[in-house]
Formats: structure tokens, C-alpha cells, sequence
């Protein structure tokens, strides 16, 4: 038996790299288009931050956990029931114990937790501990063009006289610095510096300081900080998710405080905000003096906001800080045994009015429940008397099956500067109904969802009240250990206003996508994707997108090289049928690429660790056009028919 034992072979595969397994697995579960390039960046912000400081599983409460969105209120209870009934896990092995974490799960779980000792944790807090077991972390940033934009050109005295926001202020390289403390999550302070390509210098500065579960202080944030309440209709700060991203979370994000350490220019708040309280209730209160950028008529009343965070020519650095935010606000909230309600209330003032108002007062009342097969979570909000409401709930069934449903009204004139909720444009002008169907099994996972919504009052693009239809549908098959299909398809059908007819008609668009990951032997990764996108509307021809990308990654000498390579070759009617596809990028950003027109596109990201604290990340990427002799319009105009870039990372950590 030994010698037969001795003689036969067994095909060992090798395990996703422990560095960068969680990116690939997060674009899966971030392929809702509607995530902005600020709300992909505030998450990888916030999961490097978690993948660089773990939390310990067998001592991790339900709102440390809940800061990973894609862990479900059941998973959760799952985990601490695993943990109550058997004791502290001794290795990350005995997730798969748990029941409802699939293997995509729990491949992304091992990268944020780790199993420690079941420790009571202490309120005390040394200096010599924090300053011996802190972690310190430098990051640097250039983004270097290859190429010259028209802002950046020679322009003569006489044309700037006459045109003067033509040229930029600044160079053309683009450079951002972090630098943040962490102490076991407890204690973190740092600050983010930015400056965007053509800005004369850093225009924006993002300190920080956060401390966490001192005694009856459970979090204090100074500087500039983010705050979630509720379900976001009046304090939702955070990170915008998709519809399909909604569904699985219906829990919400984490209540309470979190430092704003990203490069993101709005979206904060600055001042002092402090959460107290012991037990199963908790008192939030948090004052804020916060600059905004704003077009200003007359230097009396604010015509728009200003979000793009640039300051390139002198009409924009016009606009920088002009305006500033007062707030004021308190929260309450109970929780025990999976049940929660709270209450919150807002007292917001503009240094200049904005629409006829420069005062903005609301409350807002909001509950949670959490069983094993249904889950439930409502908001309601009154602001300067104008309503808004939120509700969801989730229905766990046997057999891996689970339905949603999210239903949320938004009056035509509600309008809180922090409201971050569901919803198809804006909290704002809107009602809607959001049904979700899901099943999971051992190899297969399928979801899908149906919205139907109504713009009560004419919004932009539509001169009276119109309607829509948003249809998606997703499956993840994994074939075996080493393959993997995914598949999703996405139908739109929205009314705007057409020239043609006089009235409204619907544009339909529809979007699709077919991945196939193979993991070799070697441990490399291949990765093929095939994108089409079809937009129809009665008044344009017809325009379909089709795309093809093929990726190869690869970890190298022990660990400490990454290789990451991509091709792409797209061909697209118009930009309305463009494709939008991930590209492996540096730390702290998700690349979600546009492509559209025709051509082709390459790029190479290179991460190599110089010794245990040291690390140097490079990324290339290149985008031909066959079908233009020039990119881009005005300032950002390039002549020519192809771009490069190169940017350059630099990690220490001491």
C-alpha cells in the first residue's frame, strides 16, 4: 500500500497570491457600472487599509464586520454563531464550516481577518505599545503623460490675454502623498496630499485623527471625517453602491464616524465629530466647517456645484473653496440582539443661499432587524419639510435561494448634501421599487434584479415626468478548481426628451459580459473577456460597442513579484455604446477603464516588494486609435492618434 501510495500522483493547484487575490475577486463583485471612479477609490482606500491591519476574527464585533460590504447581515451571524457554539477558530480553514460563506467569500474574508486569541479587549492604552506596535505607511504617487495636452501647449501672451483660462496653471505631472498610523485599528492619524495634472502645486490637504473603543468614547474623528446614520438619506457620507451591490447589503454600512483618507476632493466633512456610550446604546454628535467648490453669480447666490475637484486654469481656481458648509448634527441609536433603531438630527447653513434656501434643518428616524430568514432596514427623513423614504428587506429561503426588495421615495426638492442612498440618479425626484432574486450553491451562484422607477417632476434630459426599467441578471459557474465562467447582462430602458417627436421616448440600452479565469499549474492566471453594448434611441442610429480582453498575471520569485499584463481590442459605433472594463492598476485605485471608438489598448503593472517594508509599483498603458487623428476636446485635446502613460508607486512602512 505505501509503495502504490508512493507511485501515484495528485495535481496540487496552487492558492491565489495572498497580495493582490482580493482585487481580482472585488471586481466581480463590483461590476455595477454605476460605482463612480471616487466611490472605487474611497473602497480600495478603505479595503487596503483593512488588508494591511486584519481584524481577528474570533474577537471581531457585528459593525467591524459590517465594514466589509460584501459580508451579508446572515453571514455575520453565521461567524459569530460558528464561533459562540464551538469556540475560536484556529485556523481560517473552518469558515467553510460556517454554512453560508460560498468559496469566493471566503477567499476575500481571508484577506481582511485572521484567527487570534479569544482575548477581552482593554480599554487601557499604553504609549509604549502604540509606539512600538503601531504601523507607520508612506505612499507616494507620479502619474507621468506621454503625450501633451492642448492646455498644456505654448499659448502667446496676446492669446492668453484674450483667452486666458486656455493654458493650465501647472505641469503635467500628477502626484499624490499618504502618509497614516495605524495602532490595531484603535488610534490612526495621517494625511493625503493631491495634485491633479495642471494644477500649479498640492491644492488639496486631507489631515486626520482617529481614535476608536476608549472606554466610554467608542470613536473620535477630527479633521476631515465621514459619517454614516441610518440608511443614508441625511448623513450617509460613505462610499455610493450599486443597485446589485445594494441588494446583498441590506444591513447598510457601518454607523457611526470613519476618517476621510483619500485623495477624493468632496464627499467629507471637516471639523470634530465623537461617538459615546456603553452597552447597547450610542450618542453621536459632530460639528463641521466645510469648504466647498461652487459656481457663484454675482457673488451672492450659488448657481451649481463644483465636484471634479480641479483647479487647472484660473476660472476653476476661482471656484476653489468659495463656500463653505456649516454642520450640525446628532444621532441615537439603540441596538441589542439583532434589532436597532435610531434617530437622527441635522442643522446645515451655506455661507451664500443655493436655490432661495441657505438653511437646511431635518430629522430622520430609522430601524433595523436581523433573523435568521428575513432581514429588514427603513429610514424616513423630513428635510426643510420635504420627505424621503427608504425600505428593504430580505427573505432568506432554503436551498441557497433569497429574495430582496427595496422600495425608496425621494420628493423633487429634497436635497441633504450628505444623502448617499440607492437610487437611480440622485436622492432626489424619484420612486422606485427594486425586486432582487439569488440562489447560491456549492459551484454556482445566480442573481438578478428588477427596478422600475418614476421621476415624479422633470429632471434633466426629460422636460416632464417620465419612467423607466432597469433589468440585470448575473451567474457565476466555477468549472472545477482551476476554471471559473461569468456571466451578466444588463437591459435599460429610460425616457428622455426627443427633438423628432415632441415628446418622450425610451432609450434602450443593453450591456453584456463573458469572462473565462483559468488558473495554471505554474499559478499564472488567465483571464478572457468578451463585452457588447447596444444603445437605441428613436431619434440617433443605432450604436453597438463590442470588445475582447485578455489578461496574465503571474507571481513571481517567491512572492515578491507581481506581473500583470492586458490587451484589449474594442470597436464602438459611438461613446454611448462604450465598454467599461477593469484593468489591474497600483494600490488605492480600481481601474475601470473607458473604451470607446476604434482601437486597441495595452498595459503592464509591475509590483515588486524590495525586502519585507519596501515596495515599488509600476504601471504602463497604452490606448491606439484607428479612427481619429486627435483624443479628447479643448483643453484636454491631444493631436495625435494614440496615448501612453506611466505612473510610479512607492510604498514604505516602517
Amino acid at each position: 500500500m505505501f509503495a502504490l501510495l508512493s507511485c501515484s500522483v495528485t495535481a496540487v493547484y496552487p492558492q491565489f497570491p495572498e497580495t493582490d487575490g482580493w482585487e481580482s475577486v472585488l471586481e466581480t463583485l463590483l461590476s455595477d457600472e454605476e460605482l463612480t471612479a471616487d466611490a472605487l477609490e474611497e473602497l480600495s482606500d478603505m479595503y487596503s487599509s483593512l488588508h494591511e491591519n486584519p481584524l481577528n476574527i474570533n474577537t471581531a464585533t457585528r459593525d467591524e464586520l459590517s465594514m466589509l460590504p460584501f459580508l451579508t447581515d446572515a453571514q455575520i451571524e453565521d461567524i459569530h454563531a460558528y464561533i459562540y457554539m464551538h469556540g475560536p477558530m484556529l485556523t481560517l480553514g473552518e469558515l467553510q464550516l460556517t454554512g453560508s460563506l460560498d468559496y469566493d467569500t471566503r477567499r476575500l474574508l481571508r484577506q481582511f481577518v485572521y484567527p487570534g486569541p479569544l482575548e477581552p479587549r482593554k480599554d487601557s492604552i499604553r504609549l509604549s505599545d502604540v509606539i512600538i506596535n503601531g504601523r507607520s505607511e508612506l505612499v507616494t504617487r507620479l502619474d507621468i503623460p506621454l503625450y501633451r495636452r492642448e492646455g498644456f501647449r505654448y499659448h502667446s501672451p496676446r492669446e492668453l490675454e484674450r483667452y486666458p483660462n486656455r493654458a493650465y496653471l501647472g505641469g503635467r505631472l500628477s502626484n499624490n502623498l499618504r502618509y497614516a498610523f495605524n495602532w490595531h485599528n484603535r488610534i490612526r492619524f495621517g494625511i493625503t496630499a493631491d495634485k491633479d495634472a495642471g494644477e500649479k502645486g498640492y491644492d488639496f490637504f486631507s489631515p486626520y485623527l482617529f481614535l476608536k473603543d476608549m472606554g466610554v468614547v467608542r470613536e473620535l474623528a477630527v479633521g476631515n471625517f465621514k459619517v454614516q446614520t441610518g440608511c443614508g438619506l441625511l448623513l450617509g457620507s460613505g462610499f455610493s453602491v450599486g443597485k446589485n451591490m445594494a441588494l446583498s447589503t441590506v444591513s447598510g454600512q457601518t454607523q457611526g464616524l470613519k476618517p476621510h483618507s483619500s485623495t477624493q476632493e468632496y464627499g467629507y466633512l471637516c471639523g470634530a465629530g465623537t461617538t459615546i456610550g456603553k452597552g447597547h446604546t450610542k450618542y453621536t454628535l459632530l460639528a463641521a466647517w466645510t469648504p466647498l467648490d461652487a459656481t457663484v453669480k454675482g457673488d451672492t447666490v450659488i448657481g451649481s456645484f463644483k465636484q471634479d475637484g480641479f483647479h487647472r486654469t484660473g476660472l476653476e481656481l476661482s471656484k476653489r473653496h468659495n463656500v463653505r458648509l456649516g454642520t450640525m448634527a446628532a444621532n441615537v441609536r439603540y441596538s441589542y440582539r439583532g434589532f436597532r433603531i435610531g434617530t437622527t438630527f441635522l442643522a446645515e447653513r451655506l455661507s451664500l443661499p443655493y436655490k432661495s434656501h441657505d438653511r437646511f434643518t431635518g430629522i430622520s428616524a430609522d430601524f433595523g432587524l436581523n433573523r435568521a430568514r428575513y432581514s429588514a432596514l427603513a429610514e424616513i427623513s423630513v428635510l426643510n419639510g420635504e420627505p424621503a423614504v427608504v425600505a428593504s428587506q430580505t427573505l432568506r429561503l432554503p436551498d441557497g435561494w433569497s429574495m430582496n426588495t427595496v422600495f425608496r421615495y425621494y420628493s423633487p426638492r429634497y436635497m441633504a448634501f450628505h444623502s448617499n442612498a440607492i437610487a437611480e440618479s440622485s436622492v432626489q425626484n424619484e420612486m422606485g421599487l427594486l425586486a432582487g432574486l439569488a440562489r447560491k450553491t456549492r459551484k454556482l451562484k445566480i442573481n438578478g434584479y428588477a427596478d422600475l422607477f418614476i421621476h415624479p417632476e422633470p429632471r434633466y434630459g426629460a422636460s416632464e415626468r417620465s419612467n423607466g426599467t432597469d433589468l440585470r441578471m448575473e451567474a457565476d459557474w466555477r468549472v472545477g478548481r482551476r476554471d471559473e465562467l461569468f456571466a451578466t447582462a444588463r437591459f435599460k430602458s429610460k425616457q428622455k426628451d426627443c427633438r423628432y417627436t415632441g415628446r418622450l421616448e425610451y432609450c434602450i440600452t443593453g450591456r453584456c459580459r463573458l469572462r473565462w479565469t483559468h488558473q495554471t499549474l505554474s499559478g499564472a492566471e488567465l483571464k478572457t473577456q468578451i463585452f457588447y453594448s447596444r444603445y437605441d434611441f428613436i431619434a440617433e442610429p443605432i450604436s453597438n460597442g463590442l470588445a475582447v480582453t485578455q489578461s496574465y498575471s503571474r507571481c513571481l520569485l517567491n512572492g515578491r513579484l507581481d506581473l500583470n499584463l492586458t490587451a484589449s481590442v474594442f470597436s464602438t459605433d459611438s461613446y454611448d455604446s462604450s465598454i467599461s472594463a477593469y484593468e489591474s492598476g497600483l494600490r488605492y485605485s480600481f481601474n475601470f477603464i473607458t473604451l470607446y471608438g476604434k482601437g486597441a489598448r495595452a498595459a503592464l503593472t509591475v509590483r515588486y516588494r524590495i525586502g519585507k517594508n519596501l515596495q515599488l509599483n509600476l504601471n504602463a498603458g497604452g490606448t491606439y486609435y484607428s479612427d481619429r487623428d486627435e483624443i479628447g476636446s479643448a483643453q484636454q485635446r491631444i493631436d495625435s492618434c494614440h496615448k501612453e502613460d506611466i505612473s510610479v508607486q512607492f510604498i514604505a512602512k516602517f
